[in-house]
């Protein structure tokens, strides 16, 4: 794949002009560029065009970046944006605006929206790991602008464009391997192209470059490890999963760059999807786009792992004329690829990222032979957490889901590695303890009592206060392990109180010891 050095034989001058972009919005971006600057004379340009100031009063009143009281001055709303997210915001809606008013190929402007929002929203999740307010708005700017390529081929040849859109549909081929076969060039080179002609910092244009340029990966290969490059190839291949056709590529693509970088405190493929999904709807409501209602993140994954398991069979088959080119290219490492998706895929719950309930149990078992073999107690915590129901009827189901997966978070911060995390049902979670005791048992109810309370639960600027209730058990093994597992999950004898519902202060015991939740 030719480099953006070797492009000087391909005139890029008729894709240079996006749709009649507004003087505001360039200056816009070289004001953000220029270190000189200040906030005063960015505000004094924006100003220029009060459909766009309209607009980021919008955005900065969003839940996204809403304050306790409503924003109607400019610059506070710059202030609360930032410089970064401002000056993205305003070279898209000026984008937005200009593309959205012509009456053909809406379909795929809106298509192109969808997607780059997906994106952004993908790479401003990925981004707050980092803690850094600048950096969000560098990965926010970055992934929102990068598909400027695709907007200025649908501009300059819309009837070419469409076609290859077609075709890399039909074929269930990535876009940028059709573009690379008939244009000789991919939209992210088009895209750094032009963004380097607005004067973005070079990580900007080289972070969009490396989705598709090899030459990158190979010649800076310190760059490639740049959390800006690797946050804009996990967000790329994000929004692919979400809104392609693709996407068994695009799982094998999120899961391999996912692994190749440790800086995301065990964010899973499935909670990053979960994210994005549930904020997608109030981003593409800034640009005035009614978005579709986007599948749940266990959807996406099964519809992914279903396509890669196809293409496997397939291969199996010799059949291989059908097969996307970049899994091909996997020389036999496909099946074993899909294996191992598919295993993990069993094995993880969708929402929340921990253990699901069978490979719980299985794991389960596995421990309760093997603390026999070692003479060890084993300990197990059920965790219920209190009154969700009332989460779901007053915030609403997504921040119930969000509830979930901060509280998943939390059991799986404050126990040990060696201990297994699991959903059990609903609002239910265990726990397997290694190594038990009775008077650890009790530190640990107490501590994850204390925990989850202390967590921030929140969802779209509202605080949701969230306690639960801890069963704790634990014993030597006696019996078959299927036994001994339904006695630690059976109620306590003497008081016939389920593990699952001990409430404070209330001690149980029986043939086991049990503790009491705290």
């Amino acid at each position: 794949m030719k480099s953006l050095s070797d492009m000087n034989d391909i005139d890029f001058s008729k894709y240079s002009r996006l749709p009649s972009l507004p003087t505001v919005a360039i200056e816009v971006v070289k004001i953000f560029h220029d270190p000189n600057s200040s906030n005063e004379a960015l505000i004094e340009v924006i100003r220029k065009d009060p459909a766009i100031v309209v607009r980021l009063l919008k955005a900065a009143n969003s839940a996204r970046y809403g304050s306790r009281s409503e924003v109607t001055d400019l610059m506070r709303a710059v202030i609360m944006l930032g410089r970064g997210t401002t000056a993205s915001l305003v070279l898209s809606f000026s984008l937005a605006r200009q593309s959205m008013e012509t009456s053909d190929y809406l379909d795929y402007f809106r298509r192109f929206w969808l997607r780059t929002f997906v994106q952004a929203t993908a790479a401003e999740v990925l981004a707050t790991q980092f803690g850094s307010n600048a950096f969000c708005g560098d990965c926010y700017t970055t992934n929102l602008l990068s598909g400027l390529g695709k907007l200025a081929l649908l501009r300059a040849e819309p009837e070419k464009y469409v076609d290859i859109l077609k075709t890399a549909e039909a074929k269930h081929a990535s876009l940028t391997t059709i573009e690379q076969e008939v244009l000789g060039f991919t939209n992210c080179t088009l895209s750094s192209f032009l963004l380097k002609q607005m004067g973005l910092p070079e990580r900007c244009h080289n972070a969009i470059r490396a989705i598709s340029d090899s030459s990158v990966k190979d010649a800076e290969t310190d760059a490639m490890k740049s959390p800006l490059v690797v946050i804009t190839r996990i967000a790329n291949a994000t929004a692919s999963l979400i809104c392609d056709d693709t996407p068994a590529i695009a799982i094998l693509a999120l899961r391999e760059t996912m692994e190749e970088i440790e800086s995301f405190n065990g964010l899973s493929a499935e909670k990053l999807i979960a994210d994005v999904t549930a904020r997608i709807e109030e981003s593409a409501g800034m640009f005035d786009i009614d978005p579709p209602k986007m599948p749940p993140a266990g959807e996406v994954l099964q519809d992914a792992m279903d396509q890669l398991s196809r293409y496997a069979m397939m291969v199996d088959d010799n059949l291989s004329s059908g097969v996307p080119t970049e899994l091909l290219e996997e020389n036999g490492r496909l099946k074993r690829k899909v294996e191992h998706l598919l295993l993990l895929f069993s094995q993880v719950d969708g929402l929340t990222g921990v253990s699901n309930r069978t490979f719980f149990l299985q794991q389960f078992h596995e421990h309760i032979e093997l603390h026999r073999l070692r003479g060890q107690a084993i300990g197990l915590a059920v965790i219920d957490i209190d009154h969700f129901k009332k989460v779901n009827d007053t915030y609403g189901h997504q921040a119930g889901d969000a509830t979930l997966r901060m509280i998943a978070d939390t059991l799986k911060n404050t126990m040990r590695e060696t201990d297994v995390v699991g959903r059990y049902g609903g609002e239910e979670f265990v726990i397997l303890l290694e190594d038990a005791n009775s008077e650890g048992l009790a530190i640990v109810g107490e501590r994850l009592r204390a925990k989850i309370a202390e967590t921030d639960v929140s969802f779209d600027g509202q605080r949701i206060p969230v306690t639960a209730s801890v069963g704790l058990a634990e014993g030597l093994i006696q019996g078959t392990a299927e036994e001994f597992g339904k006695e630690l999950f059976a109620p306590c004898r003497q008081c016939h109180v389920p593990r699952e519902k001990f409430r404070p202060q209330l001690l149980c015991c029986g043939s086991h010891s049990v503790q009491h939740e705290s």
